[in-house]
């Protein structure tokens, strides 16, 4: 098999290295590859032809940007990008339809992007936002340059243009100022180590037409760079979240709020930060963006924040000119105002970013929060673009993949004004699988790998939302095989409809107040009490569980979604999954018990004991409600004797969890979780 294409282009050359691999392992050999200038048409022999738009060979018209086409003419397939990021895509997708269907079933296809920027939220260990395992068991990973060049490469795979890089403080580890030369706590040798990851991590994106920014969170500092600034290292004191609020709540004095109020409102901070983003640019030209948020830490009204961001942000960019994007988060300002005193004083192109479904993104594919708190009200949005920040802090341990709730979901954010997304968790990095207890079942090395269902959906339907089920039937089938596969997706699929519901019935806003796969927030476990008051989610129709009980006693019917349908469909998910799993025990053998298989059975199980607990929970929550208002001691009965079903699911819950997972301390809750915890 002949493959012309230009060498030189690094991007391309990866591609193409995954086309031979698969074109080797169906024997098509030798793969002889030649260089486009050496292309004479027509071919005789079999050939595929890469090629975009400066080479002229192909009409690129029915393209956009990072868009491809694939035509098979005979023995030849042309692949055409209309620029190294489509001829990329195109190629991975041609490689990708060989290893899992065949030369033969290799035909024409046209695709373009349906959001220009889809990307991965990754929270940095080094100075995290809060801490917990996720991000202690994980700073030697994150140090590692093979980590993020497999991240990078697997992320360009499935079709992802974006790595965001947040964290509270990472300049330090970054370079080291002249005019604050203290404020950097390393050596020469330490700060050249660091300097390197960086710049891997910059260049190998750049390598896979994948853009990097780094995000932080304001004016956070740490004791060391106080101490630096010749302030008090109380001044680089953060508090985490979780603490302020327990301190708020038994009447103890937030002294976190008072330093915020002191580093904001000092010349040396703001020069200092100042400083910080013009020699991050300049130290660093192969980032793609920068970016920051006017909340947390900062106080004041919306205006006052916004005018110290710009004040510091876009004013080194200015001084530097070092002009790059920029991504403005606005969860706790509005966008009239980040229009006014932002977006019209930097000097480059300024993304809004918006938390679409807050921490919660396993609910309701279409979420109503920008409606609800008038988010744009006086925001001119055929000029303005936005960035949704999608947040999966539902669920981090199990794996799951629903194709038809995230196509409905990625659908609902057809708006003009919105440029793309970037996708993650605060609470979790997908790195090191720290919670896996050593198992002869463990076949990946990082999180991502072992989740790669999920990763990929996020990444290929954000480039193509139509791509079909059929689709991933075959990647399940070539993975697993022909009879286990298919049973594997469909389980994959229905253990995706766990959380949607129940986010919908029992909602609460943020991540350290709910973590749905655990049940446990900063204040402990949700016990029955907790869901007999709980709210649904607001904007999408479900009913209040109390207002639906109450209306029912009544003999009234309220409109939309009602507690009933909610554990209707928990029901079916349970017994959909239920079915599977017998079918999966009936047709694995005992050695495929032993690799990634196993595992997965393992997470299926686990998902119908939790579909399981809350059908339950929930049932028992609405008989509670009906005993409140009746008084009638059959229906207490009823709740305690769901209750005590409940229990039994999730003892066998834990027993499942804790043959394969380690508890492990959660970062937003403190909590340690484990089922069996």
């Amino acid at each position: 098999m002949l493959i012309y294409y230009e060498q030189s282009v690094e991007p391309v050359e990866f591609a193409v290295n995954e086309l031979a691999t698969q074109l080797t392992a169906k024997n098509f050999q030798p793969v002889i590859k030649r260089k486009i200038r050496d292309l004479l048409l027509p071919l005789s022999a079999p050939a595929i032809v890469i090629s975009w738009a400066r080479d002229h060979l192909r009409d690129i018209t029915s393209l956009s940007d990072e868009g491809f086409r694939i035509d098979r003419e005979g023995n030849t397939v042309f692949v055409t990008g209309k620029d190294v990021a489509g001829a990329m895509y195109g190629t991975l997708d041609l490689a990708e339809t060989i290893a899992v269907e065949g030369w033969d079933a290799v035909h024409n296809k046209v695709e373009n992007p349906y959001k220009a920027f889809r990307g991965i939220k990754f929270n940095l260990p080094f100075e995290p936002y809060d801490t917990g395992d996720p991000f202690v068991q994980n700073i030697e990973t994150c140090l590692d340059p093979n980590f993020w060049c497999e991240l990078i490469d697997f992320l360009a795979r499935h079709r992802y243009n974006c790595l965001s890089l947040w964290s509270e403080h990472p300049f330090h580890m970054m370079f080291r100022l002249n005019k604050y030369p203290e404020a950097c706590p390393y050596s020469d040798e330490e700060l050249h180590r660091y300097q390197e990851l960086y710049h891997t991590i910059f260049n190998h994106a750049r390598q896979r037409c994948i853009q990097t920014w780094v995000i932080t969170w304001n004016i956070r500092l740490t004791p060391f760079v106080a101490k630096a600034l010749g302030l008090p290292e109380e001044v680089g004191t953060m508090q985490p979240i979780c603490e302020r609020r327990f301190r708020g709540m038994n009447g103890l004095p937030d002294l976190s709020r008072r330093l915020t109020s002191t580093r904001q409102h000092l010349e040396v901070v703001k020069d200092y930060f100042r400083e910080c983003i013009k020699t991050l640019l300049m130290t660093y030209p192969e980032l793609t963006g920068i970016g920051t948020t006017c909340s947390e830490e900062m106080t004041g009204d919306a205006p006052t924040r916004q005018q110290w961001v710009a004040d510091v942000y876009a004013e080194a960019v200015r001084e530097c000119n070092h002009i790059v994007p920029f991504i403005h988060r606005t969860n706790q300002s509005n966008g009239k105002v980040t229009v006014e005193h932002f977006v019209g004083q930097y000097p480059g192109p300024c993304y809004i970013s918006w938390k679409y479904s807050n921490a919660h993104m396993y609910s309701h594919p279409e979420p109503r929060f920008e409606e609800l708190w008038n988010a744009w009200e006086g925001v001119n949005l055929e000029e303005q673009k936005l960035i949704y920040t999608v947040r999966n802090d539902d669920y981090h341990t199990l794996r799951a993949g629903d194709p038809e709730y995230i196509r409905a979901y990625f659908k609902g954010m057809d708006k003009p004004w919105v440029h793309g997304y970037y996708w993650g968790a605060d609470g979790y990095i997908w790195a090191r699988d720290f919670q896996h207890v050593p198992h002869r079942h463990i076949t990946w090395r990082y999180d991502f790998e072992k989740h790669w269902f999920q990763f990929q959906l996020l990444g290929r339907l954000g480039y193509n939302p139509d791509v079909p089920d059929s689709h991933w039937e075959k990647v399940f089938a070539h993975r697993y095989g022909k009879v286990i596969g298919p049973l594997l997706f469909e389980g994959m699929r229905w253990a995706g409809k766990v959380i949607p519901p129940v986010n919908r019935l029992f909602w609460i806003n943020y991540d350290f107040q709910w973590h749905p796969e655990s049940l446990i927030s900063y204040l402990g476990f949700k016990t029955i009490l907790d869901f007999v008051d709980a709210s649904p989610m607001p904007g999408v129709g479900t009913q209040r569980l109390r207002d639906a009980i109450a209306a029912e006693l009544r003999g009234e019917e309220l409109p939309g979604e009602s507690p009933r349908d909610i554990i209707a469909q928990l029901q079916q998910a349970q017994e959909k999954l239920q079915e599977i799993i017998d079918s999966l025990e009936e047709q694995l053998a005992p050695e495929e018990r032993d690799d990634e298989v196993g595992c997965t059975l393992l997470d299926l199980q686990a998902w119908r004991c939790l579909a399981a607990y809350y059908r339950l929970k929930f049932s028992a929550a609405a008989a509670l409600v009906r005993f409140e208002l009746r008084q009638r001691e059959s229906d207490r009965e009823e709740a305690v004797a769901l209750l005590t079903d409940a229990l039994q699911e999730w003892r066998q819950l834990a027993e499942i969890g804790a043959s394969h997972y380690l508890p492990y301390r959660m970062v937003r809750s403190k909590y340690t979780f484990g089922w069996s915890y």
